[in-house]
């Protein structure tokens, strides 16, 4: 678990995956992720046993009315756009009406000191596809920078998309 003034990560269970459904349906929040939205609660668990009850994927929860707002987490190895085991590639997303107020900021920041820190990453990474400028927005406020573009960045949504890969050393 981890901490911020307004939010607690935790790792992600099945019994969120009303919550996880309640976000993820919207066909504005997992496509920007390039995966596509999910239309149904079974599809709902299987998208959340699949992809989040990783070790390092936590959901992310307001102290101040335990809601799910979010989820963010580290996925290393073929997982990441790095191909590097030591750099995880972070990957994060909220629900539309908790976007721009700083809350990703605040749970990117847990997450970087926890890879820094307890897991000692020398790095981590951050992607985004063509588009999505909050995302880039805010891994260049952290200091990411851009490696590369890949113009046929894999998606799960049946085509690809340019995606910017950017790089934070510690």
């Amino acid at each position: 678990m981890l901490e911020t003034q307004r939010l607690v990560l935790t790792h992600w269970e099945e019994a969120d995956a009303a919550a996880f459904f309640r976000i993820v349906r919207n066909p504005r929040i997992l496509p920007a992720a390039g995966c596509p939205a999910l239309m149904d609660e079974a599809d709902a668990l299987r998208g959340l046993r699949e992809g989040y009850l990783a070790e390092e994927e936590y959901k992310l929860v307001r102290k101040e009315d335990g809601a799910v707002i979010g989820s963010i987490g580290l996925r290393f190895g073929e997982d990441a756009c790095s191909g590097l085991p030591a750099e995880p590639e972070v990957g994060f997303w909220l629900d539309e009406p908790f976007q721009g107020q700083g809350y990703a900021g605040e749970a990117l920041e847990a997450l970087l000191g926890r890879a820094k820190g307890a897991l000692g990453c020398p790095a981590v990474w951050g992607c985004y596809y063509e588009g999505n400028a909050r995302s880039a927005r805010l891994l260049e406020r952290f200091g990411f920078s851009l490696v590369r573009v890949n113009p046929c960045g894999d998606t799960r949504l049946g085509y690809t998309m340019p995606e910017a890969e950017l790089r934070l050393a510690f």
